[in-house]
């Protein structure tokens, strides 16, 4: 019994790895592939569509307002009591006038069953404030569409940025790996040395103390790997189970950033920010038309049609029996005349923004040329020290390797094989610190420059 439980219990396990292995997905990316990937699966993007989306379903909102309006309804009404008038007696005069005649005669109008069925239509003729509302809801989409740019634009920086980060990362666990097993090789031939008489103790701590430490920054540096790839799947839309392959090469990614000459424009328009001020310039212009429009009448045509019917006590079923027909057409003016000033206040209002979006346009013209000149020179600078920081890494590895040669041919010591791995590691983070700096540099350029859409 317990070994067919055993047997039961390691099937399930089994099947549940499988189950996983099916739920979770692989895919492989480049940099463009991973950026098109984002595109089309960021969360962020999908509700700046569906921002747009709800935007141009507001301009058929709008729009529907100026269409005709047709309603129907329909009533049966049972009059339990008829209600009682009381009329002056105007027949008391011709019949004598005599105190037993009533001074008040009361009557009963109407039937206790009664039905009315009306279609009305109403048709907006003018109205200023709806043309400009239309017209502005039409902006609003405009707006809606540069906003969904934007956030694309943010998303291919992001993704890009992460990306990046994640090859460096890599990378520098490779290079940290090939350190490790040398000087781990190293410490082993020292402790041979050690035991045999020829090397001091101090030296088998002293490179031991190294190793340690380099083993503890491969475990930092492999946790932030682990860290910056989920941060690449949430800039991507992929799913935190799922698995990525990075196709691109650091090396190929890095030559190709500094060989590029990024063409300089001055160009405001071609920064989606700017297109987005200058879109709420227009719509805070509508907004003051549409308050000043506002001293315009409006006129509405409209028209019903009644169909009534009636039956008396205790003949429901012949109430449809004969309708009475009432049809009424007409026009509608409302004409504002006095509002104790209030559109001239709001029109006030609409101006005072006018020109505080003018000033900002003024403003982030002032902004834009201050990026385009502090991303140029992060990138030429970092375009720079790359060169520097890649001879200093060459240098470090040929200080490292010729101590230690020296160390192994028992002319160099362990301090100096110490000091030159501690050089080659600072000379590695420098390296890869400035490759990222070039990247994000160039990015922030083109970004500038309005080059990425």
């Amino acid at each position: 019994m317990y070994k067919m439980f055993r047997i039961l219990t390691f099937s399930m396990l089994l099947l549940s790895i499988n189950l996983s292995a099916q739920q979770a997905s692989v895919y492989t990316f480049s940099l463009e592939e991973a950026v098109n990937f984002a595109k089309s699966n960021n969360y962020t993007l999908k509700n700046a569509e569906l921002d747009e989306l709800s935007a141009k379903k507001r301009v058929n909102e709008i729009t529907a307002m100026g269409l005709p309006q047709i309603s129907a309804s329909g009533n049966v009404i049972n009059n339990t009591q008829i209600p009682v008038q009381v009329l002056p007696n105007f027949l008391k005069p011709t019949l004598g006038g005599g105190s037993d005649i009533p001074d008040f005669i009361e009557a009963a109008f109407g039937n206790t069953y009664t039905s009315n069925i009306t279609l009305s239509v109403n048709q907006l003729l003018f109205d200023g404030t709806f043309f400009l509302g239309l017209k502005a809801s039409k902006e609003f989409v405009n707006l809606s569409r540069l906003s969904k740019t934007r956030t694309r634009i943010e998303t291919e920086v992001n993704v890009a940025k992460a990306y990046y980060m994640v090859l460096l990362l890599e990378s520098n666990q490779v290079m940290m790996q090939s350190n490790l097993d040398a000087l781990s090789k190293s410490k082993n031939d020292l402790e041979q040395l050690y035991k045999s008489g020829f090397a001091e103790k101090i030296d088998v701590e002293r490179i031991s103390l190294q190793l340690s430490n380099l083993s503890i920054q491969k475990e930092k540096i492999e946790d932030q790997t682990r860290a910056a790839r989920m941060i690449l799947k949430m800039q991507m839309g992929v799913k935190p189970a799922d698995s990525i392959v990075l196709s691109s090469k650091l090396g190929e990614l890095t030559t190709k950033t500094a060989a590029t000459v990024v063409e300089e424009s001055s160009n405001y328009g071609n920064r989606i920010e700017y297109k987005l001020l200058q879109q709420q310039l227009r719509l805070n212009q509508l907004d003051r038309k549409r308050y000043l429009v506002g001293y315009a009448p409006s006129i509405y045509a409209f028209g019903s049609h009644q169909q009534n019917a009636f039956a008396s006590e205790g003949k429901f079923n012949e109430l449809y029996n004969r309708f009475y027909p009432g049809t009424t057409i007409g026009l509608s003016v409302n004409l504002p005349i006095f509002d104790g000033l209030r559109k001239h206040a709001q029109t006030q209002q609409a101006s005072i923004s006018i020109t505080k979006t003018e000033n900002d346009i003024k403003f982030f013209e002032n902004v834009i040329d201050q990026q385009i000149f502090t991303a140029k020179t992060d990138f030429n600078r970092a375009k720079k020290q790359l060169v520097v920081q890649q001879s200093n890494f060459r240098l470090a590895e040929d200080i490292y390797n010729t101590a230690q040669l020296k160390y192994k041919n028992g002319v160099g010591s362990s301090l100096e094989l110490t000091v030159a791995q501690t050089d080659l590691e600072n000379a590695r983070a420098n390296m890869l610190a400035t490759s990222f700096e070039l990247f994000v540099a160039e990015l922030e350029l083109k970004k500038a420059l309005g080059q990425i859409n």
